[in-house]
């Protein structure tokens, strides 16, 4: 089967179908996000949902939860279906222990419990009634089938996968962070016994050990589920098969997320040669149209006009923004003391957790690392007055100007277009260059005109990253950034924060991310908030923790330096596939410039090119490769290392 088809099994290969999907279309306003997407999801079929930013993904999401209409086409349901999602509760002000929020999860269940129970209670009192024997065996058979037996267990082992203690279960759900919050929610979902399960970015949340885990969770659950996620760790192994959106069209393939990779590659390939030769084509005919539909060969000019008109058109193949970068420029120049902070005291879930002196010069860049609902965002609210803080000073150096990403907390112009918020950050009129940058960040085409209002979560927050690094600002704060980017805007953002000149504070579960950008590092541990030269994150263990593992609190020179015991499995999994994009890009530079030399050397060119333009861009095609290539032995050394 050729790839980028559908693949959907049948008969005795799979179960019944669960929800299917035919020629759903969906438009806002003028931009059509699903173009007749045919799709079947049937019992136990696990897939992945992938594609650019800003593709439909949530949409199509939404579509199959039935929490949101399409314009046309059919979407049909098994009358049985039971979809689970991630509550969209706010649990700021809840009161609810977190156990007691979970086992909502498992109301069916505690019913029929207290159905048992009361049967119980009447054999008690002396009802020896047939029917009553009959209906209590008949519960406790519907309860053994359904988790009724187990799920406290399922419970506590979700809420230690999750990153959370027994402890943690006793207390309000208000006394938790955002990202803990999320993490209950993301339980909830897990727990809920429904036949389908949807997941929009459940890794944007989890440290590495956490996300570990809930791979392992996928990978064993019985269920059909569909998730969304630009994290291949959690993909991996757990998915049987693809769904890949991208221009409105759904194509599908079977088999894991490593074996998408090919089969995607090999269509790309099949796709691109096809659009050449039409190309070749359609500029053929139009040449001969061009220079004889005015004399005496009209009329065949007129035939291949109509053999253009009809002919069915193939796509391009699908690709990211090429040559782009982002500048984040700032005008003002800070006092060599950015920030200077002595004995903050901060409240952190109920407890107290202390920053005796921290020291931000001007151009550090500095990891803010620790155990996820460590504070890591606490501390970053009070540092930028978002938040109190229980004692301590904080003073901020001469000429600062700072901005700050937070994806919970996105301040946005919601009456304005997309087109008109950027235009506004960049200062200028210039619609090419304002559709690139959208384009970059995953709202490419006619999506420019959409309103800001409109945008789901992710989007909102992307546009938010956007906005913060158009800011022109000499000092960011961004908290977990890479949350809502693929693999191309992350490798924008990447470039853009190396050669940014301004001081950066950066959150991102993403260590290779984090490393490779940053030489400074603030720990956030238990009690105690500490920093150091270099990539520390072992400071944020608890300080017993440290002097039992033989490993005292000090920092290393850089972590391409650091002498490591080996690479885990998830650090080398991001290497592996860093490298293996690296080269990708390194191939494409390479092939870029010997295409671009064959036009220096041709003659008829000087009076075809721009030869302004072709310099600059040569130019510029000899530092990316430059840093392609010094990327790539960064990573190798690393590989090598482990």
């Amino acid at each position: 089967m050729a790839p980028g088809t559908p693949c959907y099994t049948r008969g005795s290969e799979a179960g019944r179908v669960r929800v299917s999907l035919a020629g759903v279309r969906r438009r806002y306003g003028e931009r059509e996000v699903l173009k007749g997407v045919d799709w079947q999801i049937h019992d136990g079929e696990r897939w992945a949902l992938v594609g650019p930013n800003g593709s439909g993904k949530t949409t199509l999401l939404k579509i199959l939860a039935g929490r949101e209409d399409h314009d046309e086409g059919e979407v049909a349901r098994a009358r049985d279906l039971r979809i689970a999602t991630v509550p969209q509760d706010d649990l700021a002000a809840v009161t609810l222990s977190a156990r007691q929020y979970l086992l909502k999860a498992f109301s069916d269940v505690l019913s029929r419990e207290r159905e048992l129970q009361a049967l119980h209670d009447r054999m008690a009192e002396g009802d020896a009634s047939q029917e009553t024997l009959d209906a209590a065996a008949h519960l406790q058979e519907w309860l053994h089938h359904h988790g009724g037996y187990t799920y406290e267990t399922d419970l506590e082992r979700t809420l230690l996968g999750l990153g959370f203690s027994l402890e943690d279960a006793d207390r309000p759900c208000r006394s938790f962070s955002g990202g803990e919050q999320m993490r209950l929610k993301l339980g909830r979902a897990l727990l809920d016994p429904a036949n389908l399960l949807l997941l929009d970015e459940p890794g944007n949340h989890l440290d590495d050990r956490q996300r570990a885990w809930l791979g392992d969770f996928l990978q064993t659950s019985p269920r059909a589920f569909v998730v969304v996620s630009h994290d291949p760790e959690i993909l991996e192994g757990a998915v049987d098969h693809v769904a890949l959106l991208s221009d409105g069209r759904l194509y599908t393939f079977r088999g894991d997320f490593a074996s998408f990779e090919v089969q995607f590659e090999e269509m790309q390939k099949t796709r691109e040669r096809a659009y050449e030769q039409q190309q070749a084509f359609i500029e053929r005919t139009q040449e001969f149209i061009r220079r004889y539909k005015a004399g005496q060969r009209s009329k065949q000019a007129r035939g291949r006009q109509k053999v253009l008109s009809r002919l069915e058109r193939v796509e391009a193949p699908l690709r990211g923004p090429q040559g782009f970068r982002l500048d984040l420029r700032f005008e003002e120049i800070p006092g060599e003391d950015v920030l200077a902070v002595e004995n903050l005291a901060l409240d952190v879930g109920g407890r107290t957790v202390r920053a005796p002196k921290l020291l931000l010069k001007r151009g550090q860049k500095v990891a803010l690392v620790g155990p996820n609902g460590s504070g890591k965002t606490t501390l970053i609210r009070a540092l930028v007055g978002d938040a109190g803080v229980s004692a301590g000073s904080i003073r901020w150096g001469t000429n600062v100007r700072l901005a700050h990403y937070d994806q919970h907390q996105q301040r946005l112009p919601l009456g304005s277009t997309l087109f008109e918020a950027v235009g506004g950050l960049l200062q200028t009129l210039n619609r090419e260059l304002i559709l690139t940058y959208l384009g970059a960040f995953g709202f490419g085409g006619s999506r420019a005109e959409q309103g800001v209002g409109s945008l789901s979560g992710g989007e909102k927050a992307r546009l938010h990253l956007l906005a913060v690094l158009l800011a022109k600002a000499n000092v960011l704060f961004l908290d977990e950034p890479t949350n809502h980017l693929d693999q191309t805007a992350k490798e924008i953002l990447r470039d853009a924060l190396l050669r940014y000149k301004g001081t950066l504070v950066l959150v991102s579960h993403e260590e290779d991310f984090l490393t490779s950008i940053t030489g400074h590092t603030w720990a956030v541990g238990p009690q105690t908030i500490r920093s150091a030269a270099g990539y520390a994150p072992e400071l944020a263990e608890p300080e017993e923790a440290q002097e039992q593992a033989g490993s005292p609190a000090k920092s290393t020179p850089r972590p391409a330096e650091r002498k490591s015991a080996g690479l885990s499995k998830n650090e080398r999994f991001r290497l592996e596939r860093r490298l293996k994009e690296t080269e990708s890009r390194m191939a494409a530079l390479h092939a870029e410039r010997a295409e671009m030399e064959k036009r220096f050397m041709d003659p008829d060119a000087v009076f075809a090119e721009d030869w302004h333009a072709l310099n600059r861009r040569f130019e510029a095609l000899k530092s990316e490769i430059a840093s392609a290539e010094e990327e790539w032995l960064d990573v190798t050394t690393k590989l090598e290392q482990g």
